[in-house]
């Protein structure tokens, strides 16, 4: 029996004869590709992610905010020099409450812009103009990753 793929269950990829996947019977079984017998996640494993870790024990300011879009808010990053938040790090005030994620940024190299989804109990609205909003410095990467590497 072979196992390809990251398994089955969690709402990815197809469990026993449910399809899923990519199609087509390359996975054994009929399985649909990817996926096994019902166990496993789509991605992760244990002891990863997913569940709430609490606030950090410090933070350090991320942007500000410029306006409501839909149900999201733009912010304008002012991070220390040279510094960019992760994709769906949390975000939060300056009493560490959580607000939401970093969802997609934007804009030039040193002058970008940063949306965040907003938890189920926030509201865009509810945020005033320049309100300041922070980030665990270690969901923080260098601005270096992003650039192309000199030649040599």
């Amino acid at each position: 029996m072979s196992f390809r793929g990251r398994g089955g269950g969690g709402g990815r990829g197809g469990g026993f004869n449910r399809g899923g996947g990519g199609g087509g019977d390359r996975g054994g079984f009929n399985r649909g590709g990817r996926g096994g017998f019902g166990r496993g996640g789509g991605r992760g494993g244990f002891n990863r992610g997913g569940y709430d870790q609490g606030p950090p024990e410090r933070v350090v300011l991320l942007g500000e905010f410029m306006h409501p879009c839909e149900d999201d808010i733009v912010c304008k990053c002012k991070t220390e020099e040279n510094k960019v938040p992760y994709f769906n790090a949390p975000v939060y005030l300056d009493n560490k409450e959580q607000i939401g994620k970093v969802d997609e940024i934007f804009g030039q190299l040193r002058d970008f812009y940063f949306s965040v989804k907003l938890s189920e109990n926030m509201k865009a609205s509810s945020f005033k103009k320049m309100q300041k909003f922070y980030i665990d410095p270690a969901k923080l990467l260098p601005l270096q990753r992003f650039l192309p590497r000199p030649p040599g």
